[in-house]
């Protein structure tokens, strides 16, 4: 029997587009899936949303809406609660591609436990923009692309949740985790996974905060950290001196 897996979205005042999310978990042609929401006690109609989907497919989708602490406490949540072999993780801004889950479970199957992602197509103002692929060997430089990613749940009992620590970067911590650590990383050559740009992760402070996490991670010395952050400040702080930063 093919393996069941999980996917999670987290949400807070998320009704423009969760409905678009929602759908592209259910209308997968992978048909052994849990879909798990967490919203953080949204006050505009996502739950609603939510329920109405819930009351349709009770035997797939399960939620709780109440407060966390930030995305990544959400995202743990839902990783506590799932009991997939595979656990999938797509923002309520963003959407996978019908066939996703399914070519995830493929290459599984042929490949057992590893770290599979692929090619995101991202989207600005609701226009295609590019497509990215980020391979593991240039996790030293940037993140792999986190919607098109599906991890195994033995490797969260293993190595570990999200870090809570972080606001901004703590996808980025576990994948540079998993690398420390030896995991297996499969890339597949496909779209997985659809993304809306223009996020917290664009925000100064997430820079900074990734500064800082290649400095804990020893990718930089105390030397280069203190220079690139005064330099990424100065900048910053330049801008919005001339108004192009608000």
């Amino acid at each position: 029997m093919p393996p069941l897996v999980s996917i999670i979205t987290v949400s807070y005042n998320s009704q423009k587009h969760i409905e678009q999310t929602i759908q592209s978990v259910l209308n997968q042609t992978h048909d052994r899936i849990e879909y798990i929401l967490v919203d953080g006690k949204s006050t505009d109609q996502t739950v609603a949303i939510i329920e109405r989907y819930a009351r349709q497919f009770p035997a797939k989708i399960r939620y709780i809406s109440e407060p966390d602490t930030g995305i990544y406490n959400a995202m743990n949540k839902g990783i506590r609660l799932a009991t997939g072999e595979l656990i999938g993780i797509i923002n309520s801004d963003d959407w996978y591609e019908s066939d996703a889950v399914e070519r995830v479970v493929s290459a599984y199957q042929q490949s057992g436990p590893a770290v599979f992602h692929g090619i995101q197509r991202t989207f600005v103002d609701d226009q295609e923009a590019f497509l990215i692929q980020t391979y593991a060997s240039q996790l030293p430089k940037g993140n792999i692309e986190h919607p098109t990613c599906f991890v195994p749940a033995s490797f969260y009992q293993q190595y570990g949740l999200f870090s809570e620590q972080y606001r901004y970067v703590s996808d980025y911590e576990l994948m540079l985790r998993f690398r420390q650590n030896q995991v297996p990383f499969i890339s597949l050559n496909v779209i997985l996974s659809n993304f809306r740009q223009g996020g917290a992760s664009h925000r100064p402070e997430a820079v900074w905060e990734n500064l800082h996490l290649w400095y804990e991670k020893g990718m930089l010395t105390r030397r280069q950290y203190l220079t690139w952050l005064y330099k990424d400040k100065l900048n910053v702080f330049t801008k919005r001196l001339t108004g192009r930063v608000r």
